[in-house]
């Protein structure tokens, strides 16, 4: 014990000597801690990941990463190449994050045990499997307006921070990336406990699959994107939708117009994963409910840790202090 207690304290004082006197926000925190918690998942559950030891150091050299980089747009805000890199880091993150979940979920469990039972929801729900009735109706303007809404996915983000950025607003940006990555790894923790393979990746649907989408310019988008950028075990509840939600969220509150654009294009977006068979029809449905969870808990923390713009600017005007300016 006395020797843990001292390890903690010399932790401690690396800690204050080296970033003790720099500013991590929520988002730093949310990058920091999801790296950690995979990467102690890891150490406990190595067994039944390949090459384990490899994505162990590299989160750690993630970690490291990070508190440099933080620590250097900190230190010289002035330097802009710096402080592009400390604010949109975690765009790296929540990249990276993606792309290891088809190696790291089964580590848990060892399976894709949810599969089954989200199939049965939704048959129990639609008495159909809904992806597999889709095919029915499939049209290649229909497929091309479908492919459309689910490639515009990867517009949310730089819709809602490029703005924000570029006209100057630091903590909105700030707030913006904190609501977003508190909702990505929260929904990516989901994926290691109900780990869910695609309709198209899996042998009981894609079995009976006897129908492809069609479609235009958006279809090949879509289908590059899918051939690149997929993964086992992403699935429920969907990530894409807790996200787009949240995006259009921070985007009604930090730039209305563009919120009022985007929110419309989420339910879009949600129809066209059970559409083009990319997900079951509870992902989404399960996505929304997910990231309607996430938005007020990351939004009360902001504003817990005095990091939240909007809240700020209310508390300096308040009632008697525009009382004694009339």
């Amino acid at each position: 014990m006395g020797l843990l207690t001292g390890l903690a304290e010399k932790i401690a004082l690396f800690w204050k000597r080296r970033y003790g006197g720099f500013k991590f926000r929520l988002v730093d925190f949310n990058c920091l801690g999801y790296l950690s918690l995979i990467g102690l998942l890891l150490f406990i559950f190595h067994e039944k990941v390949e090459n384990w030891a490899f994505y162990f150091i590299l989160h750690g050299v993630l970690i490291v990463s990070i508190l440099e980089t933080v620590r250097a747009g900190e230190k010289n805000p002035q330097r802009k190449l710096l402080w592009i890199m400390r604010t949109f880091y975690p765009v790296v993150v929540i990249l990276f994050g993606w792309g290891e979940l088809d190696a790291l979920v089964p580590m848990v469990f060892g399976n894709y045990w949810a599969t089954d039972s989200i199939i049965r929801l939704d048959k129990l729900v639609f008495r159909v499997h809904p992806t597999l009735w889709f095919q029915g109706i499939y049209r290649p303007w229909l497929d091309e307006l479908m492919t459309f809404f689910y490639s515009g996915y990867y517009l949310f983000m730089p819709v809602v921070i490029l703005p924000l950025y570029l006209k100057g607003r630091r903590e909105e940006t700030f707030a913006a990336f904190s609501m977003a990555t508190f909702t990505y790894f929260s929904n990516y923790c989901l994926f290691y406990l109900f780990p869910t393979l695609a309709p198209n990746m899996t042998e009981t649907l894609s079995g009976l699959n006897n129908n492809h989408y069609t479609g235009y310019f958006f279809a090949e988008v879509t289908r590059l994107i899918q051939a690149n950028g997929a993964v086992r075990g992403g699935t429920f509840p969907s990530s894409h939708i807790s996200a787009v939600l949240v995006w259009s969220l921070v985007a009604l509150r930090y730039e209305r117009v563009i919120g009022y654009f985007l929110m419309p294009m989420a339910f879009g977006v949600a129809f066209s994963t059970v559409y083009l068979g990319y997900h079951h029809a509870a992902d989404p449905f399960f996505g929304f409910i997910w990231g309607a969870i996430c938005y007020p808990i990351a939004l009360r923390l902001l504003k817990l840790r005095k990091e939240e713009p909007l809240s700020l600017a209310s508390e300096k005007l308040r009632p008697n202090d525009l009382y004694s300016m009339i």
